[in-house]
């Protein structure tokens, strides 16, 4: 039996792959960030013709995230439905791999939207909870005194 231990290999051969996917989001999320400017002025434009107030609210809601994450996916549709074309130095493949990488975030950034929704209360609950814990204890010996369904009789058939 040997002590040598085997040498440390790095992920070399993940580094290109990554890097084109990296570069592949990259574009993606550069091709958004051009596109919402001229979306505002359009959309403005046409629902409200010198509404300033209306260019504004447009602009703030698609700076959120459900914003980007609408401007994000008609980018892809709009993507998808082009011709295959091929573009020097990437070839054919272009086209659909950035509307890809653009449903793939699109379809992330609206989950996460959703799952805030539904953990964010949650969240705020657990810490309500942990930061109240040592001084429930104390309050549970006189519970029934301070619980907000004592006095209203929802759980006195419960008691009885």
């Amino acid at each position: 039996m040997s002590n040598t231990t085997p040498a440390m290999k790095l992920p070399l051969g993940n580094l290109t792959p990554d890097a084109t996917d990296a570069a592949w989001r990259i574009a993606g999320t550069q091709l958004v960030k051009l596109t919402r400017e001229p979306l505002v002025a359009a959309l403005s434009r046409n629902l409200g013709p010198g509404d300033e107030a209306l260019r504004a609210r447009i602009a703030a809601f698609l700076d959120t995230e459900l914003g980007t994450a609408l401007v994000t996916a008609m980018l892809s549709l709009g993507l998808s439905a082009m011709p295959a074309m091929s573009l020097p130095g990437v070839g054919a493949n272009a086209v659909p791999r950035l509307a890809q990488e653009l449903r793939i975030k699109a379809m992330a950034d609206a989950a996460d939207f959703a799952a805030d929704l539904f953990m964010g209360p949650l969240r705020e609950s657990l810490a309500m909870l942990i930061l109240t814990a040592g001084t429930q204890s104390a309050s549970l010996d006189s519970g029934a005194a301070q619980s907000p369904f004592a006095t209203s009789g929802v759980f006195e058939h419960v008691r009885s």
